[in-house]
């Protein structure tokens, strides 16, 4: 304690000409921190070294390029699954019907937003055999499907590049290719304009939220013990209200009168997977869970619909 009053005295008899805080840097500073070396580092040469030949390389037929597709799509709607297919389907085709190239797989993230990369367990593993030498090139449809944020997208292209031997990515909708020497300065301003449409849709869906809560007008999630069904909204149109399943509803019941006798969460979960009662959602191979856990039933008990309410903004 002496020693901290010590320090202290020391301080206000000699003030600091810093403001207080400013050696903290925000996220935001940061990030532009960040954006200012990479626009520096683009407009530089890079400098690689160059293996030399052999003899046994003079006269070798060229290596075929290990070509690998990523596709991503930002929702699970059947639309956007149907268009992941098609999109493997056409990247497949396109790959192997290329005598330089070698078919070197397809990567996925189906419902995955494309403003983190730690969320997008396919693009990791495309990056990390990337590292590992196995592909070549990467094609991909866009710059908003290879990243959204603009400092994972420079930042990837960069490692990418630099790797030996370097990968080169491919953009469809451009036309960029980033082996050439004019693509830095083109995929900086596409990638922040990826960044600025997605900021952008991300507000009008806030709004558009707003203007639903004012108006009383809530999301209907899925919820156990009742069934989406659409009804005439009386606008010429329909929306989807909850409507009780009698099987589920017994369930709910139950699952109260249990806790009310002075059973815990996990011996409602335990009962509840012995019966092989379905939780309402699925496997990956489709077929009806029915593995309750002690949490997957305390957040169904505190749901506030069974008593007739609805809170919305309890996440945000």
């Amino acid at each position: 304690m002496k020693d901290i009053r010590k320090a202290a005295e020391e301080r206000a008899a000699h003030p600091s000409s810093t403001p207080v805080g400013s050696s903290f840097e925000t996220e935001r500073q940061r990030q532009r921190t960040a954006v200012g070396k990479q626009f520096d580092a683009l407009a530089g040469t890079r400098i690689r070294k160059i293996s030399a030949m052999t003899d046994d390389d003079i006269g070798a037929p060229p290596r075929k390029l290990r070509v690998a597709a990523y596709c991503r799509v930002s929702t699970d709607d059947i639309e956007q699954a149907l268009s992941i297919h098609m999109q493997k389907r056409v990247y497949r085709e396109k790959i192997k019907s290329n005598p330089e190239w070698v078919y070197a797989g397809t990567y996925v993230d189906n419902g995955f937003s494309g403003t983190n990369t730690f969320h997008r367990p396919g693009f990791l593993k495309l990056i990390e055999d990337c590292r590992a030498g196995k592909i070549d090139m990467i094609i991909t449809k866009a710059v908003s499907r290879f990243a959204r944020n603009l400092l994972d997208c420079i930042g990837y292209i960069e490692e990418l590049s630099n790797l030996d031997p370097p990968v080169r990515v491919f953009f469809e909708q451009e036309g960029l290719d980033t082996s050439a020497q004019t693509s830095g300065i083109i995929l900086f301003v596409l990638a922040m304009v990826a960044e600025e449409e997605s900021h952008m849709k991300s507000e009008a869906m806030l709004l558009s939220l707003e203007w639903r809560f004012s108006r009383g007008r809530f999301m209907t999630p899925a919820l156990f013990g009742y069934d989406k069904v659409e009804i005439p909204d009386g606008f010429g149109g329909k929306r989807k209200v909850l409507e009780i399943n009698p099987q589920e509803a017994k369930v709910v019941k139950w699952m109260y009168a249990m806790m009310l006798n002075g059973n815990t969460a996990e011996d409602i979960a335990e009962v509840l997977t012995d019966l092989q009662i379905p939780t309402g959602g699925r496997r990956k191979d489709g077929s009806h869970n029915t593995n309750w856990s002690a949490s997957g039933v305390v957040t169904l008990m505190r749901n506030e619909r069974y008593c007739g309410d609805v809170l919305a903004r309890k996440t945000y």
